[in-house]
């Protein structure tokens, strides 16, 4: 066998070794997001930017799916690999037995609030009455819950919790009167307060930090396309970086998103947002023991786990270490 023809076969078995292994530039991503909120802003960004094409992935697919529960279904089926979502549905889902990490927490701080009629006055005054959330085991779920623990008061015995999809669902049926509140956030929010409602429980202001927004793989996808994973996390930070920096793009990405034209709620939606996304995006364990903790409470294994075992920084501590995110912050990445 001749050189030439040696040299051909290897680089055939080289290619379709890049192939197998799922580590070619031209990887297609199918990644879904949980909420049609700011928080998912920097996503939107890169896609919007050509911030995957950037960074060799030109076939990233955004799909939204609500309910956080509904992704990990379609995670554990071999639907999707990599999601942006708040990570307390994928760690209840890893207690179980899936085998996913967080490789990426971004905000690590409740963002939502409760939105009642006025003569609802105050925490305790929710007794008896039914609360929408987006869907059971989703963030909105877990973090109402916790509120209402907080307050003292015993979810679905006290207050009825209904799941009612997305925030504009949501808000719909709060101004039908079929709900006595809802969780919204950003422009559903600002609309609610326009219409007379006002906000009864405002979750930053609560002693609770909690993983809100993040990004989930499976493991085995993150063994074999370890590459690809930390191309779409260069593209997820930057984005991030520009949703902290240049607020006109921001706007514009989150108004086509959103489906806002009210450049004053879009505005409204967008500010309290840019400060609670870190610049160095490392999942916080504080927050994830805290997480796991409560869901302990309903689904004792979790007790006996350690949160250090889903949490996987390596590909960001790498990033920092390589001086990628310092970069983007400086001259040299204007």
């Amino acid at each position: 066998m001749n050189l030439a023809r040696v040299t051909k076969i290897s680089f055939l078995v080289f290619v379709c070794f890049l192939i197998s292994s799922g580590t070619l530039y031209g990887q297609s991503l199918k990644v879904p997001y949980v909420s049609v909120s700011p928080t998912n802003g920097p996503l939107w960004i890169a896609k919007e930017a050509r911030l995957f094409n950037k960074y060799n992935l030109p076939d990233v697919q955004l799909i939204y799916i609500p309910g956080g529960t509904v992704i990990i279904q379609s995670m554990i089926a071999g639907e999707a690999n990599v999601a942006n979502m708040a990570p307390p549905a994928a760690l209840a889902a890893w207690v179980k037995g899936a085998d996913f990490a967080v490789v990426g927490s971004a905000v690590n701080r409740l963002l939502e609030t409760v939105v009642t009629p006025t003569h609802i006055k105050s925490p305790k005054d929710l007794k008896g009455k039914k609360v929408g959330i987006g869907r059971y085991g989703s963030l909105t779920d877990a973090a109402f819950r916790e509120a209402l623990r907080y307050y003292s008061l015993t979810p679905d015995k006290e207050v009825t919790v209904i799941q009612a999809g997305a925030e504009g669902s949501r808000l719909a049926a709060l101004v039908a009167g079929a709900l006595d509140g809802a969780m919204l956030s950003g422009a559903e929010r600002i609309q609610a307060e326009r219409l007379g409602f006002h906000v009864l429980i405002d979750f930053t202001k609560l002693p609770l930090e909690f993983p809100n927004n993040g990004i989930i793989v499976r493991k085995d996808f993150v063994r074999n396309n370890r590459e690809a994973i930390k191309r779409f996390l260069k593209a997820w930070i930057e984005g991030i970086k520009i949703f902290k920096t240049d607020p006109e793009l921001s706007l514009k990405v989150l108004g086509k998103y959103l489906r806002v034209k009210d450049q004053e709620v879009l505005a409204e939606s967008y500010k309290p947002y840019p400060p609670v996304f870190d610049r160095v995006p490392f999942p916080k364990r504080e927050g994830f023991v805290f997480a796991l903790d409560r869901i302990a409470k309903e689904l004792p294994e979790a007790g006996k786990m350690s949160a250090d075992n889903f949490i996987d920084n390596s590909i960001i501590q790498e990033l920092e270490k390589e001086g990628f995110i310092r970069d983007l912050y400086s001259e040299k990445g204007k």
